[in-house]
C-alpha cells in the first residue's frame, strides 16, 4: 500500500465528496473560419493608426486568431479579439509556466527553502525507491527522468474517450493519484525529455505546501493582485490541470508579461520580488540539449527556464496551436495571440494541419513595431 502524507489522504478523500452526478462538460464552439467583419479593435489601440497595422492585422485574422494583445513601452498598441469566440481561451501548454510562477511565490514567502530541495520533502511517498533523490527544479526543467509518457485523452478523458466525457457518466482520471504514481525511467539531471505528465508533480507540491489548489493559490498571489479574470479546468476531484487547461484572455496574459518586464512590479506595487523573476527565465537548459528531445529536433529556441523558454531576449510561453505569450526585454514589447479550439468542425481539423493556423512569426512581427 503506498504510503502518502496527511495532506495527500485528506485531498483525496475532499476531492472524492466534490463529485456530482451528472459531471459538468466544457462545451466548444463550431465557429469556423471567421470573417474579417467578426473581428473588433479596441478604441484605445495606438496602432490602428500605425502605417504596419493593416499588414498585422490581416495576419491575425487570416491566422484564425480568437484574440490578440500588444504592449509596447508598457502601452497598449493592439487589442483585437473575434466577437464571436469564447471570453476566455485555453491556453494548453502555457499553463505550465504559471505553475513555474507558482514555485516563485513559495520561495518568496519561504515555503520552500531551494529549488534544489527534492520533492519527496513534499510528497513523502517518493522518499523511499528511485526517485527520492529528484529535485524541484528537475521537474522544472524536464530533467526530472520521469516517465515522459503522455496521452491526452487516457490523461483527460474517462477510458481515454472523449463521447464518454461528453456523455458525462463517468469520472474523468484523478490526476493527484497520476502524479504521485509517475515511474522514474532515466538519469536524474540528464537528458532534457520534455514531460507533460511531470508538471501535474507541482500541482502537488503546490497543494501538499499550502492546502490549496494551485488555481485558489494562484488566484490570491496573482490574479487577484493584478486584477485578472480566468478559468481553470480540472478533473472531476477538483485537481486543476497541470500540463494544459489554464482558461485566459490575451490582456490577462498580456498582464503577467508587463509583470515580468517590469521586474515583478505591477501598478507601482511588488508583485514577485526581482531576484525571483530572474530565477524564473535564467537560461537553463541550452539548445544543443533541447534538441536531443526527438519532439524538439527543430527548435529554435535559444534555451529553456524554469517551465518557459527563451529566444535570446525574449521570454516565451507557448502552447498548442500557437498560443503565445511574448516578452521581448531588449525591445521592451509584451504581446499574446491565442485561437480557440472548434475539435467539431470539421475545417477546424483541416486547418490545423496547416502552417497559417500557428502563426510562427508572431514573436518575430511583433518585436519589430
Amino acid at each position: 500500500m503506498m504510503n502518502i502524507s496527511k495532506k495527500s489522504k485528506r485531498k483525496s478523500n475532499t476531492r472524492k465528496k466534490r463529485i456530482k452526478m451528472p459531471y459538468k462538460r466544457l462545451i466548444e464552439k463550431t465557429n469556423f473560419p471567421s470573417e474579417q467583419e467578426d473581428y473588433m479593435i479596441s478604441k484605445d489601440s495606438e496602432y490602428v493608426h500605425h502605417s504596419r497595422a493593416d499588414n498585422l492585422i490581416h495576419d491575425i485574422i487570416h491566422s484564425y486568431s480568437s484574440c490578440a494583445t500588444i504592449y509596447k513601452n508598457n502601452k497598449l498598441v493592439l487589442n483585437i479579439k473575434n466577437k464571436k469566440d469564447s471570453k476566455f481561451i485555453e491556453i494548453f501548454s502555457m499553463t505550465k509556466s504559471f505553475l513555474g510562477i507558482a514555485i516563485l511565490f513559495l520561495l518568496q514567502d519561504k515555503k520552500i527553502a531551494s529549488l534544489n530541495d527534492p520533492v519527496s520533502k513534499y510528497i513523502k511517498s517518493w522518499g523511499y525507491g528511485k526517485k527520492k533523490d529528484i529535485q524541484i527544479i528537475h521537474i522544472l526543467t524536464h530533467k526530472s527522468g520521469l516517465d515522459p509518457f503522455w496521452d491526452y485523452d487516457k490523461f483527460m478523458w474517462p477510458n481515454g474517450n472523449y463521447d464518454d466525457y461528453k456523455a458525462g457518466i463517468l469520472p474523468t482520471p484523478n490526476v493527484f493519484n497520476i502524479s504521485l504514481v509517475i515511474d522514474k525511467t532515466a538519469d536524474i539531471d540528464g537528458d532534457f525529455k520534455y514531460n507533460d505528465t511531470a508538471s501535474q508533480v507541482i500541482c502537488t507540491i503546490v497543494y501538499n505546501i499550502t492546502g490549496m489548489d494551485i488555481s485558489k493559490y494562484l488566484n490570491i498571489k496573482l490574479f487577484t493582485p493584478l486584477n485578472i479574470q480566468y478559468k481553470w479546468n480540472h478533473d472531476d476531484y477538483g485537481n486543476s490541470y497541470g500540463p494544459n487547461g489554464l482558461m485566459m484572455t490575451t490582456e490577462s496574459l498580456c498582464k503577467i508579461g508587463l509583470l515580468i518586464l517590469n521586474n515583478g512590479m505591477w501598478n507601482k506595487k511588488r508583485i514577485i520580488q526581482n531576484k525571483f523573476i530572474d530565477e524564473f527565465i535564467k537560461p537553463r537548459v541550452m539548445n544543443d540539449e533541447i534538441i536531443t528531445d526527438q519532439a524538439f529536433s527543430n527548435s529554435t529556441e535559444t534555451s529553456y527556464g524554469l517551465l518557459c523558454w527563451r529566444d535570446n531576449n525574449k521570454v516565451l510561453f507557448k502552447g498548442r496551436f500557437g498560443q503565445y505569450l511574448v516578452i521581448d526585454l531588449e525591445k521592451k514589447v509584451v504581446g499574446s495571440r491565442l485561437i480557440e479550439t472548434k475539435w467539431d468542425n470539421p475545417l477546424f481539423e483541416k486547418a490545423t494541419n496547416e502552417d497559417l493556423m500557428y502563426f510562427n512569426d508572431f514573436s518575430t512581427i511583433i518585436s519589430e513595431l
